[in-house]
């Protein structure tokens, strides 16, 4: 599965704020960075429910997961 970064501001819930990658730079401070998931037709993230879940749960232990890279938190 390719790895997705959010783009600088976007909105991670947004599919269209999410550019395919080869390996993620989760460089700066701020929450989710990159997601590992399917792509769709138009090379966008599939978000799942267990997608989402992993998500909820990065953030909430603020500690990466197996499809969840966070940025640095200071």
């Amino acid at each position: 599965m390719p790895w997705f970064q959010l783009v600088t501001g976007g909105d991670p819930a947004d599919p269209n704020d999410w550019i395919i990658t080869g390996k993620p730079s989760c460089t700066g401070v701020g929450y989710i960075c990159a997601i590992q998931t399917s792509a769709n037709a138009n090379n966008k993230p599939v978000f799942t429910t267990p997608l989402r879940n992993e998500m909820t749960h990065a953030l909430n232990t603020q500690m990466n997961t197996a499809n969840v890279h966070l940025r640095s938190i200071p």
